[in-house]
C-alpha cells in the first residue's frame, strides 16, 4: 500500500504504547511523521518511545490518564513545547468489562464510559483548537464492531463504542467548516497483546471468534492501523463522518450453514 509522506506532520495517539495504537505510531513515524505518544503506563510509554527513537523516529512520550481532566489539559502545552502544531489525533485508548447491566456497579459502568467515550470528548476538545489553528486536520476515533452489533455481557463496552460512532458523526458536522475531518474505524477481533494473552489462556475461544468472521481469522494490529492512517491522509480528503468496518466481514451478515448445501 502506498502511503502519504507525513514529514512535518504531528499526530497525537492515545493508547499508543501497545496494540492498535502502537501499530498506528509505527506506521505514522515510518512514513516521516512525528508522534506525541500517550498511554497510561509511564514505563510502557518510555520503552516504546526509546525503541522508536532508536530507529530514528521523532516521538514525544507522555504518560497520560485520559480520565484525568487536568492531565488532558496539560497535553497540548506539553506537545507545543516540542512541536509547532498538531495535524492529527488518533483516539485509540479503550477498556472492556464483561458484565451485564445487572452485574455492573455504577463505578464499573462509569469507568468504561469514561475510558472509551469521555476520553474521545476530552482529548478532542483540547486538540480541535490546534487543528483549527493549523488550517484543518483529521481526527480518527477507534470504535468497535461491538458499537454496531451488541455483544452479550459487554453492556458498557457496546454502549460506549456505539456512542463513539455517533459522536464522530456529530463532530464531523460541527467542525467541517474548520476543515477538520472526523472519522472512526470499527475493528473486529484483533491480536493485540491483551487479546492474544486472553486467547492463549482460553483455548478454543479463538475458533469461536474466527468462525464469526467471513475471512476466517483475526486481524493483526497493522491491518487496523492502515485504514486509520488512510482516513487521516489527503487521500481521504472527501471522507468525514464515516464509520469504517475493519472486521474481516464480521458485520457483513450472518452465515447460514445449511444454505451451503442447498
Amino acid at each position: 500500500m502506498k502511503y502519504n509522506d507525513y514529514s512535518g506532520k504531528v499526530a497525537i495517539v492515545t493508547g499508543g504504547a501497545a496494540g492498535i495504537g502502537r501499530a498506528i505510531v509505527d506506521l505514522w513515524t515510518a512514513h516521516g511523521g512525528a508522534v506525541v505518544l500517550t498511554d497510561l503506563d509511564e514505563k510502557a510509554v518510555n520503552a516504546a518511545a526509546d525503541e522508536l527513537m532508536a530507529r530514528g523516529a521523532d516521538v514525544l512520550p507522555i504518560a497520560l490518564d485520559v480520565n484525568d481532566v487536568d492531565g488532558v489539559q496539560r497535553l497540548i502545552p506539553a506537545a507545543l513545547e516540542r512541536y509547532s502544531g498538531i495535524d492529527a489525533l488518533f483516539s485509540v485508548v479503550g477498556n472492556n468489562s464483561m458484565k451485564t447491566v445487572e452485574e455492573a456497579t455504577d463505578e464499573e459502568w462509569r469507568f468504561i464510559i469514561d475510558t472509551n467515550l469521555m476520553s474521545v470528548f476530552r482529548v478532542s476538545k483540547v486538540v480541535i483548537p490546534e487543528l483549527r489553528r493549523r488550517g484543518g486536520g483529521s481526527i480518527v476515533n477507534v470504535s468497535s464492531i461491538a458499537g454496531v452489533l451488541a455483544e452479550n455481557r459487554c453492556s458498557a463496552y457496546s454502549a460506549s463504542k456505539g456512542a463513539v460512532i455517533t459522536l464522530t458523526k456529530n463532530m464531523a458536522m460541527d467542525f467541517a467548516k474548520d476543515n477538520i475531518r472526523v472519522n472512526c474505524i470499527c475493528p473486529g477481533g484483533t491480536y493485540t497483546p491483551r487479546i492474544r494473552g486472553y486467547m492463549q489462556a482460553n483455548p478454543g475461544h479463538e475458533k469461536m471468534m474466527t468462525d464469526l468472521c467471513s475471512l476466517g481469522r483475526m486481524a493483526e494490529p497493522e491491518e487496523i492501523a492502515r485504514p486509520a492512517l488512510f482516513l487521516a491522509s489527503e487521500d481521504a480528503s472527501f471522507i468525514t463522518g464515516t464509520a469504517v468496518m475493519v472486521d474481516g466481514g464480521y458485520t457483513a451478515g450472518k452465515h447460514i450453514a445449511m444454505f451451503d448445501e442447498a
